[in-house]
């Protein structure tokens, strides 16, 4: 008798633990990798379905784009190749503005990741040009964006007498202490062409003109890929600060540009 409640207890004990061995191994469900992104448009071509978002309000500066690709309007795809155009018709002219295709031709989450910098505020045309590499699909899809105005990219001509664009990418959201420091360089070389510079040297000096003083140990800004770079800024106190920006080609001055940041 004593060896049949044994069993019996030894039985139930082994099911309870295969029971929370079960429910601590479960998988969790997947995070919508666009939860956090805004949905700006939609549009699709034969069988694929296409969702445009971004990281932000639409706004002059640097403006991340995700493109997500789906067929049959369920199947998200993860190869395809991704081109993005973006154009301000102004009636009696026409420009580009720099613009990042996505590098990648497979993500693993399905969404492709360009950027475009638009230079000035009003009604902007992006087009995307996709091609679907799981079944062959291709087309387009164009989206009309109201941009708001910014403070974030400055034009400036250089020394060379050509015109740049500096944008700063890098703090978004300012805080006191170290921030990453980020800009992009680009050259207007026509009005349909503004190329990546990739050859310069930057110098950042802030500065807090209320108050008179700057700060220490900051980094100066190094080419990073694609135009792009990157450094750190120091503000040691809440308040406006003024980050001058210096930039130099082969220890040649190019051009000076100033961006006012407020530190809550």
């Amino acid at each position: 008798m004593k060896n049949i409640r044994f069993i019996l207890l030894s039985t139930l004990f082994i099911a309870f633990l295969a029971s929370c061995t079960k429910s601590t191994t479960e998988v969790e469900p997947e995070v919508d990798p666009t939860a956090d992104l805004l949905k700006i448009g939609e549009g699709n071509f034969s069988s694929t379905t296409v969702e445009i978002f971004s990281d932000g309000e639409i706004e002059v500066g640097y403006q991340r784009l995700f493109v997500r690709l789906k067929q049959g309007g369920e199947k998200v795809v993860t190869r395809a190749r991704v081109e993005i155009f973006p154009l301000m018709d102004m009636e009696t002219m026409k420009h580009s503005a720099p613009y990042e295709n996505p590098e990648a031709i497979v993500s693993e989450n399905g969404l492709f990741e360009g950027a475009v910098v638009f230079i000035m505020s009003g009604k902007w045309m992006v087009t995307f040009t996709l091609q679907n590499l799981e079944n062959g699909d291709s087309g387009k899809v164009t989206l009309t964006l109201d941009v708001a105005a910014s403070q974030r990219v400055k034009k400036v001509t250089g020394s060379d007498s050509a015109t740049y664009f500096v944008t700063l990418v890098e703090p978004r959201a300012p805080r006191v202490g170290m921030n990453d420091f980020e800009i992009t360089v680009h050259k207007k070389e026509s009005m349909m062409a503004y190329p990546a510079v990739t050859d310069v040297e930057t110098t950042i000096t802030p500065t807090m003109p209320s108050m008179g003083h700057g700060s220490p140990n900051n980094e100066h800004p190094v080419h990073q890929g694609r135009g792009h770079y990157r450094g750190k800024v120091n503000f040691t106190m809440s308040g406006a600060w003024r980050v001058d920006l210096q930039i130099q080609r082969g220890g040649q001055p190019l051009c000076e540009v100033a961006f006012d940041i407020q530190v809550p």
